[in-house]
């Protein structure tokens, strides 16, 4: 192997064959992890979590929507009455929820953690209600085959204030 004519060290042949074997390959799947959580995770996610739970906010029914989209650990992290009463706040607050929208500059995107194996996506929502609105940011699990609302934060000028949404 050779470059303009001059034979490839020996760390230069090493360095060309780690990005041909390490490196070119996980940038492939990178690409290929946002172009299916783009194209297939986020539509899932808006039909089959993001749209009926803000269908049973806006019904009242929130003991259903704790039940039936949020996950175990957050469960385990906020009792039903932290929950019931995080909506009586949001409802002082903003308002009656007219919609829940993505935000079109940060749809879900994958996320996980190589050590302790937790994957999840995350993403910005626009939360509406009748007197203002907010951005929210959900960090979503998969559990059980469904997808459920693991963490909850106000988002703010680059900031995460914890809160139940």
């Amino acid at each position: 192997m050779s470059l303009n004519g001059a034979p490839l060290m020996l760390w230069q042949k090493a360095l060309l064959l780690v990005f041909l074997i390490v490196i070119a390959p996980l940038a492939i799947y990178g690409v290929y992890v946002h172009y299916r959580t783009a194209t297939q995770i986020v539509p899932e996610i808006r039909q089959t979590l993001v749209e009926p739970y803000v269908r049973a906010l806006q019904a009242g029914d929130y003991a259903a929507a704790y039940r039936l989209f949020t996950s175990a650990a957050f469960k385990a992290a906020h009792s039903l009455e932290e929950y019931l009463e995080a909506q009586r706040i949001n409802q002082a607050e903003f308002g009656p929820l007219a919609e829940v929208t993505l935000q079109d500059s940060e749809p879900f995107q994958s996320a996980g953690n190589l050590f302790s194996g937790r994957r999840y996506y995350w993403g910005g929502l626009v939360w509406r209600g009748q007197n203002r609105e907010t951005w929210v940011y959900w960090e979503v699990v998969r559990e059980a085959g469904a997808f459920k609302i693991d963490a909850m934060a106000e988002s703010f000028h680059e900031r995460l204030d914890p809160r139940i949404f």
